[in-house]
């Protein structure tokens, strides 16, 4: 059983989802909302772990490691800075409910 390295989180995100919420004026518009605030390790995969993502399909670019959190699921996206990752895979590290992995794909082009 390993533990989480505090210092390695050395990164502040927020974790929620996008929801069309109705305007004042009616209309719906996408909105941003939090589920989860945290510190996290944001890394882009390696060489091989990219490799490995498209041999089943998939454009993962970056892996993000955090403390374990209940709720957090696919198709919820992380907010970094000014960066935006979609979660694809949320992987509980040898299911000790300790530390959490998030594998993601950066959303380019999203302000």
């Amino acid at each position: 059983m390993r533990a989480v390295r505090i210092g390695k989180l050395d990164k502040r995100i927020e974790i929620g989802d996008v929801e069309e919420v109705r305007q004042e004026n009616g209309r719906y518009e996408e909105e941003f909302v939090s589920y989860h605030k945290c510190w996290a390790r944001v890394h882009p995969l390696s060489g091989s772990e990219k490799f490995a993502a498209q041999q089943i399909e998939s454009e993962l670019t970056h892996r993000v490691e955090i403390r374990y959190f209940p709720g957090i699921r696919p198709q919820q996206v992380i907010k970094y800075g000014s960066r935006t990752f979609e979660i694809e895979a949320v992987i509980d590290l040898d299911e000790q409910h300790r530390e959490m992995h998030l594998d993601c794909v950066e959303v380019v082009g999203d302000g």
